[in-house]
């Protein structure tokens, strides 16, 4: 099995009755393991983005859902908790749209080690639950295996896609290169900008696996498409961490960085990477965000946040959340977010809007029609 490499993924076959709705997240129940509180939901980041994300294939008119609240959904966490201000966090707040919009009854399980996988998995099919959300490439394996064993249980795991596809179970998947691109574009402009005698611009990894090396891969080849379109040499330096749940390290990490000269870091990596953002505010530099706008996620960074690297992991829960509430789930496809549909995308850049300068602004504008167009190479998958 592997991670999906773009342009070689199932065939996609989403209904057009799949509208996802970013609005408002109202309360819901959760089912928690000792010691976890119940996340709080981030505002919506992008009202533009209000309508389905994934691509879609008309196929005839379906009727509005029927409301089901026996439908019971649970989620699995990997190890970076329901807190992570990222992408757990944010596929509980599909779920919690979910359980609003649709009425289905959504509980997550947080896991403490990767050895919890199964079982917390196996503790929702034990219970019936009609849909089993895991969370992340590293809950893979397990997510197969357990698929497996209940092959009545309908699945849906984010970041993650099989070849060959399994019968039961919905990869949800992101091109979130096509969103680190210009974003390593933006941080080199904004170090030439910031520090024309050296500028530098660096990167934080949690773990080593490739939904982050696709970030980092795509991030290094916008700065690389900026120092031959400007004539630079703007440097590159990065760092991975090798885990998601530790901020002492991350920040660690990102002030040696800085010690280095680096001017702008991007930050990939839970709560790893948000550790690393704690250390370009306390040293006065620039950082870029990933997963969700992590200016509404982290208040005490927004001041050194140029923008956030987006994947809509909300819309894609709700996503199959409601083709299950419709009646039309299909396992073995893959539902892909990509820049064109709004799946994935940069955020605002927030304080920073009225000093980037309009000729980068309009520089990222022409990328990102080029990334959609096919004109411009994100850099991944790596040749």
């Amino acid at each position: 099995m592997k991670l999906r490499l773009s342009g070689a993924c199932v065939t996609l076959l989403v209904l057009a009755t799949l509208l996802l709705i970013a609005c408002g997240l109202g309360p819901a129940a959760t089912r928690r393991v000792p010691g976890t509180a119940t996340p709080t939901p981030t505002p919506d980041r992008y009202a533009t983005h209000k309508t389905a994300f994934f691509p879609v294939v008309v196929i005839a008119p379906s009727p509005s859902p029927t409301i089901t609240p026996a439908i019971m959904v649970g989620m699995v966490s990997d190890t970076g908790g329901i807190d992570d201000a990222g992408f757990n966090q944010n596929t509980w707040e599909g779920l919690m749209i979910a359980q609003s919009e649709l009425g289905v009854q959504a509980r997550f399980i947080e896991s403490q080690a990767q050895a919890d996988y199964e079982q917390n998995i196996a503790e929702f099919a034990e219970q019936e639950y009609n849909m089993i959300i895991t969370v992340g490439f590293l809950l893979g394996d397990a997510t197969a295996k357990m698929a497996a064993q209940y092959p009545d249980v309908s699945f849906a795991i984010m970041d993650y896609a099989y070849d060959p596809p399994l019968p039961n179970v919905a990869g949800v998947i992101f091109n979130v290169d096509e969103a680190a691109f210009p974003a390593g574009y933006l941080a080199a402009g904004w170090a030439v900008l910031k520090d024309p005698a050296d500028p530098q611009v660096g990167w934080i990894g949690g773990m080593q696996i490739p939904p982050v090396e696709q970030y980092i891969a795509a991030y290094e080849a916008g700065v690389r498409y900026y120092n031959e379109i400007k004539g630079t040499n703007v440097a590159i330096k990065g760092v991975y961490v090798g885990d998601f749940e530790s901020p002492d390290k991350g920040q660690i990490q990102g002030s040696s960085l800085i010690d280095e000269g680096v001017d702008v870091i991007l930050s990939v990596g839970g709560k790893t990477g948000s550790g690393g953002l704690t250390a370009v505010k306390e040293r006065g530099k620039w950082g870029i965000g990933a997963e969700v706008d992590q200016y509404n996620a982290l208040p005490d960074e927004r001041g050194i946040l140029l923008t956030s690297c987006v994947k809509r992991l909300d819309n894609g829960a709700f996503a199959v959340v409601r083709a299950l509430v419709e009646g039309i789930f299909m396992g073995g496809v893959n539902y892909i977010g990509t820049l064109g549909n709004g799946g994935v995308g940069l955020a605002p850049f927030h304080d920073f809007e009225s000093e980037i300068p309009d000729e980068l602004k309009r520089e990222l504008e022409d990328i990102q029609r080029g990334i959609i167009d096919g004109t411009i190479r994100t850099g991944w998958p790596v040749q």
